[in-house]
């Protein structure tokens, strides 16, 4: 088995990291995995659940493994930038650093109640690229300032008061609650899904080249 698993079901697709041994910690192997999952993503489908083995979402990255993910990680946010159709994250447990990059990269995100959100970085001494572009893309400045220098966890129910978060349920109802909810936006007419995209499309300026505008954030490089 890899370490990122996916299954169609109907108009959904389900997307697992899978090193629950790790907390589904991303290395070089799983961000290739889950890149390559993503750009499968077509239009036919409806939308995609984004979700952890074991019972926890994301860890961050490995840094126990002998491969860390690089450019490739880049990659996996254009990737799940130009998905098709909508994310939904099943947010158990914790999604800390390079986690919580894939959270705030979603459409939605259900959360459990005793979860948190994380972006650390800033008390490593590092910046935290992916998180911040997402949060530049989607929120505030102000929540972006607060998420970042504060290196705080957030709560479940705090991300939600934020705007970080969809829903916040029971820890056992995540994952189903997840999969309701993108069930519920698959069903939806696609010509309805695809008007929305593209209403969204004109009020939101789509970025020219995703790969190039993640890549030079990953590399340090000024980007408008």
């Amino acid at each position: 088995m890899g370490d990122v698993l996916v299954e169609r079901n109907g108009d959904r697709i389900d997307i697992v990291l899978h090193r629950p041994e790790r907390k589904n910690a991303v290395t070089l192997g799983l961000a290739v995995e889950l890149r390559d999952a993503l750009r499968a993503v077509g239009p036919d489908a409806g939308a995609v659940v984004l979700r952890g083995a074991g019972g926890s979402f994301c860890s961050g990255l490995d840094l126990k493994a002998p491969d860390r993910p690089g450019a490739v990680w880049a990659e996996v946010h254009a990737a799940l930038y130009r998905c098709p159709v909508p994310v939904v994250v099943a947010l158990e447990r914790f999604a800390i650093n390079a986690g919580a990059a894939l959270a705030l990269g979603a459409d939605l995100v259900v959360a459990g109640e005793s979860s948190f959100l994380q972006v650390g970085e800033i008390a490593l001494g590092v910046p935290a690229p992916m998180c911040q572009a997402w949060l530049h893309l989607r929120h505030s400045p102000a929540v972006g300032d607060r998420v970042t220098l504060l290196a705080d966890r957030i709560g479940a129910f705090e991300a939600h008061r934020l705007g970080l978060g969809t829903a916040v349920v029971d820890d056992a109802d995540v994952v189903a609650r997840a999969v309701a909810l993108a069930d519920r936006v698959a069903a939806h007419p696609a010509a309805g899904r695809t008007a929305v995209a593209g209403v969204w499309s004109r009020l939101r300026p789509p970025l020219a080249d995703p790969e190039a505008w993640f890549g030079a954030l990953a590399a340090g490089v000024v980007v408008p």
